[in-house]
């Protein structure tokens, strides 16, 4: 479980549980008011920050497999030369960096597009968007560019196949950009402890789902997989099985999706998890790590965790 985006997003959702849990926070004073209106904000920047953070590491490990740039489809090549520069001008408009900063960002986005003829140099701005904040067609728009078939009903049955409900994704990433923009620009603003308290596990179902569609279709990409390039809905949710992690008195259970009998029991979590993961690899699976309330603690697919 090798992802620092993963670790801090996952982190950030317990400082989050922790801090909504407080009587300050749930107060029904100006102070509650207040704190909740903050928190919203944060939470979404979490998700946003997680999403910008994954898409790196995710151009790291495609430029660092066999592809070329004229093995992408034409949707892709398109991403990353007309709408990376796009996505560099509007992030350029609202930049605060010194001029040393601004010269090796240049640089950077220079050597990508001057790769266009040669081995894959992409930049993880191809797959980010040109607004401030992250909006639900953004985040469409990044897992459609990933071949993710129908994004919406792909993040709501992977969610439910690991004991998570999402019944409209789209709905849930609406209301939270909603909220998140009315906390940020109406100070009178009143967030409920209802809505509040269901933010955790709402960020989290929809940065999991989408990280899982983008380790699976990103690992394609570096291996210059034909049918993946070829097929603009080659990612849908009967690609990929799971295997579990799954904590229970005393031990560590390893169970694959669909069983109830552990293939294998380790006292050590961590030596469970790498036992899992060793088994996954090659076989179109993710591990998910859950507690003995079932409740997730991590996730990676073993190709690129």
């Amino acid at each position: 479980m090798t992802s620092k985006a993963r670790e801090s997003f996952l982190t950030g959702i317990e400082a989050l549980r922790t801090s909504i849990d407080t009587p300050l926070v749930s107060g029904g004073d100006t102070v509650g008011s207040f704190l909740r209106r903050g928190l919203t904000i944060v939470a979404y920047n979490l998700l946003e920050a997680f999403m910008v953070e994954r898409l790196e590491e995710t151009a790291t490990h495609v430029n660092a497999g066999i592809g070329h740039f004229s093995d992408l489809p034409e949707r892709l090549k398109k991403a990353a030369t007309q709408d990376l520069l796009k996505v560099a001008n509007a992030q350029l408009q609202w930049s605060t960096d010194d001029l040393s900063s601004l010269v090796s960002y240049t640089r950077e986005l220079g050597e990508c597009l001057a790769a266009s003829s040669g081995a894959l140099r992409l930049s993880p701005l191809m797959w980010q968007w040109s607004g401030s904040n992250m909006s639900a067609d953004d985040y469409h728009k990044t897992l459609r560019l990933f071949h993710v078939k129908d994004p919406w009903d792909t993040i709501k049955h992977l969610a439910g196949r690991i004991g998570v409900s999402m019944p409209d994704a789209r709905a849930t990433m609406v209301a939270l950009s909603r909220e998140r923009n009315n906390c940020a620009h109406r100070s009178s603003y009143s967030v409920s402890n209802l809505f509040i308290r269901a933010i955790p596990n709402q960020i989290l179902t929809l940065g999991l789902g989408a990280d899982m569609s983008v380790s699976v279709a990103a690992h394609q990409i570096r291996q210059a997989d034909p049918q993946f390039h070829n097929d603009e809905k080659w990612f849908h949710p009967g690609r990929i099985t799971f295997r579990f992690v799954q904590q229970r008195s005393g031990t560590w259970a390893e169970v694959v999706e669909g069983r109830t009998r552990a293939v294998r029991l380790t006292s050590d979590q961590n030596a469970a998890i790498r036992a899992a993961l060793g088994a996954a690899y090659g076989k179109s699976q993710l591990v998910v790590v859950q507690d003995g309330a079932r409740r997730i603690l991590d996730w990676a697919y073993p190709e690129f965790s």
